[in-house]
């Protein structure tokens, strides 16, 4: 049965797993997964904590789903398309699907946490220019599209990329659908 009350205050984060987005060398974050913890299925909803001088996710802009993030602890920069804004506590980040591609960096001395937000629908498509990839996300396949070919992951691939090899403590690959958020 799902717990529809999680005391993240309690959360230790020494004991949360490691990952990365399988596409930046420079992501590392933990996610606590709220909304699957709770039995949520249509709403994904995390807690990320970013490591000092790290990314979140792979920069990217959302053609089907909206998502936003707030900011709870440390002190970061927004990426939105070539501009770069400041970011801290109290910070209501939200990203519609206008095509503005976004990403979190954190430039504080201490993790940078945040709450985020987003849909789940059946599929979604990603833009990642930086590495010049498109991904569509379909229920147990991700599609990564672009002038070099099409590349097909299973969500398992997708989270097996996603891990830090150099710590035993993983993003378990079966928890991971491939989701930006």
């Amino acid at each position: 049965m799902a717990d529809h009350l999680i005391a993240t205050k309690d959360h230790d984060w020494d004991k949360s797993p490691r990952g990365r987005h399988p596409f930046n060398p420079n992501s590392e974050m933990q996610v606590l997964r709220l909304g699957d913890l709770s039995g949520m299925r249509r709403v994904l909803t995390n807690l990320v904590r970013i490591a000092p001088g790290k990314e979140s996710y792979i920069p990217h802009a959302h053609a089907v789903e909206e998502e936003m993030a707030y900011i709870l602890e440390g002190t970061g920069e927004l990426r939105l398309g070539e501009e770069r804004h400041p970011i801290g506590p109290g910070d209501y980040l939200g990203f519609p699907t206008d095509g503005l591609v976004h990403g979190i960096l954190n430039t504080g001395s201490v993790p940078l946490v945040y709450l985020t937000v987003g849909e789940r629908a059946q599929v979604e498509v990603a833009d990642m220019p930086t590495i010049g990839k498109t991904a569509t996300f379909r229920p147990g396949r991700i599609t990564m599209s672009g002038p070099d070919g099409i590349e097909e992951l299973t969500p398992e691939e997708w989270g097996a990329r996603s891990r830090l090899h150099q710590t035993p403590d993983t993003i378990d690959p079966s928890r991971v659908d491939g989701r930006e958020e």
